[in-house]
């Protein structure tokens, strides 16, 4: 994980690289609820499992207080619920913003 002026970036792998890229942030309210946009910027787009996952990291790191947009690469062999709640745990453990 590492903090740039302007992004989070988080990388999460298994297999050694990148893997799929993913950019979540903030659009706006929606009924007083935040609303975020993720777009794959680079892999796997037939993923809904990816989205999910950076939809809820960038959720998470911005309750904690950070406004960035959050680049997320997931190289992982399968993501599971319990895998995304392992990883978004880690980044918050360790907050770099």
């Amino acid at each position: 994980m590492s903090a740039y002026a302007d992004r989070i970036m988080v990388v999460a792998t298994q297999l050694g690289t990148f893997g799929t890229v993913l950019l979540s942030r903030a659009d706006g309210l929606l009924e007083g609820k935040q609303t975020f946009t993720v777009d794959t910027l680079l892999g796997k787009r037939d993923e809904p499992a990816l989205i999910v996952c950076a939809r809820h990291m960038a959720e998470s790191i911005m309750t904690a207080g950070c406004n960035r947009p959050v680049l997320v690469c997931l190289g992982l062999k399968q993501l599971s619920f319990d895998a995304m709640r392992a990883i978004i745990k880690e980044v918050m453990a360790h907050p770099v913003w």
